[in-house]
């Protein structure tokens, strides 16, 4: 069931916008998958990880708090709120109840969109161990997917059926995407996925040294992907997973001291003339390509002095705001209330650019606590994953990947919103699971078969 919501979330939830047709679909059916999960969840699935549950809960109970109707004397108490009374009063509506949040119904868009992610964590935990270390070949495979999807828009019609969306980066590879930095971003998340892919000890040594051989070729695809994507943002992430590679990567087993029937292990010429010919199409794919990522990279242009606008006046909005906020949903409408004069064009601020800044301007203080108890968190568990030396384990090894893979996510949203996509909410909800550890409490006996370099 969680591997067939994976595909369904990579093939209809590459966009956030309410518009979205695909989410018509998705979103009833992630309502329905989690009571699905509901159903065979056990007291023993959440032991040890109570901690997710109830970041969770609390994610949940913020978003729905802003679109519950407030008595009139409650919410015109907040700041902010004056010019909504003003148009009440002028309209004839009288006092009418109205929730925390500008814009109600998007309010409830975005309470909608929790659902895929949670899904993803409460399937997950159900899951043993070595059933949650399955998902890294899952995300792989529709990563790769993605990329090669993204390769096709490129080479055809800039404005063809490749791509999904209506409104999207049109002639840029995104692949299941709308937006090509979140598909970037999920390109880059690959290497470190391959690294721990590349460190699976079952098996012979010929299904190891496969693995290693995979895995590098299709880091050898990715690149070139990755720079045709044309996103800036997506060539410094893909560097941090690169970075993350060495301190990831485990070598299971030394095939020049494995001998079998008699005889050393050799590579098979084989293997590498199909890495050799993947080698030889990337750089075909480099020399042809645009390389638009590195040429955005070398160019500022004045999208970079836009969103440094967008950030000021973001910031005049959390004041205005403080401390509830403007409400779930309700960012482009409240930025319209203050925006300058000289940032009036053809075009419209949909986002703040920065999640972090606009879910402290629409969710206020509580929010910024939230966030804060979120950060101490996974530091915390981050810390203590990564003092275990040496990482004997695979569950060690997937919870590493996973502290990495929250790192570029909040990274991402440092210049973007990329977990408010459907794909990156579930990709950032696996990765979580890793991170807390994965896999039903006491399954010991899996775990031990899994164990590296053994």
């Amino acid at each position: 069931m969680l591997a067939f919501f994976l595909g369904l979330v990579f093939l209809m939830g590459g966009a956030s916008r309410v518009d979205a047709t695909s989410l018509v679909v998705l979103r009833p059916v992630s309502v329905l998958i989690c009571a699905a999960a509901l159903f065979t969840f056990r007291r023993e699935h959440w032991q040890g990880r109570g901690w997710l549950l109830a970041l969770m809960a609390a994610i949940f109970a913020l978003s729905l708090s802003h679109v519950i109707p407030l008595p009139p004397a409650v919410w015109q108490a907040f700041p902010g709120r004056a010019e909504v009374a003003e148009l009440d009063r002028l309209a004839g509506l009288g006092d009418i109840w109205r929730p925390l949040s500008l814009t109600p119904m998007n309010g409830w868009h975005a309470f909608a969109s929790l659902f895929a992610p949670l899904a993803v964590i409460l399937l997950g935990l159900q899951l043993r161990r070595n059933e949650s270390h399955l998902l890294l070949i899952i995300l792989i495979g529709l990563g790769v997917l993605s990329g090669l999807l993204g390769l096709l828009q490129v080479i055809g019609d800039p404005n063809g059926p490749l791509y999904l969306y209506r409104i999207t980066n049109n002639g840029s590879a995104v692949g299941f995407f709308a937006n090509r930095n979140h598909a970037a971003l999920m390109l880059a998340m690959l290497f470190p996925m391959l690294a721990i892919f590349a460190s699976n000890p079952e098996g012979t040594i010929d299904a190891q040294q496969w693995r290693r051989l995979l895995a590098i070729s299709l880091g050898v695809v990715l690149l070139p992907l990755i720079l045709v994507s044309g996103s800036r943002a997506g060539l410094i992430l893909t560097l941090i997973g690169l970075l993350s590679i060495p301190a990831l990567y485990r070598r299971p087993a030394d095939g020049r001291q494995v001998r079998r029937g008699g005889k050393r292990f050799q590579i098979k010429p084989l293997p590498l003339v199909g890495g050799m010919a993947v080698l030889a199409l990337a750089m075909l794919t480099i020399v042809f390509s645009r390389a638009q990522s590195i040429e955005r990279l070398m160019n500022r242009d004045s999208a970079d002095e836009a969103r440094m606008d967008f950030w000021k006046t973001s910031v005049e909005l959390f004041w205005k705001y403080f401390p509830m906020g403007s409400g779930s949903g309700s960012f482009a409408n409240a930025y319209q209330v203050i925006e300058p004069n000289r940032m009036l064009g053809h075009f419209f601020v949909n986002r703040a650019h920065n999640d972090w800044l606009e879910v402290a301007v629409t969710f206020g203080l509580p929010a910024v606590l939230l966030m804060v108890i979120c950060v101490f968190a996974f530091f915390r568990v981050t810390l203590s994953i990564w003092r275990r030396q040496p990482a004997t384990s695979r569950t060690t090894q997937f919870a590493r990947l996973g502290s990495v893979m929250v790192a570029m996510l909040a990274l991402a949203s440092v210049p973007d919103y990329p977990v408010r996509i459907p794909i990156m909410m579930c990709v950032a909800a696996v990765a979580s699971l890793w991170l807390a550890g994965g896999g039903a409490a006491g399954d010991r006996a899996k775990d031990a078969a899994w164990q590296g370099g053994k």
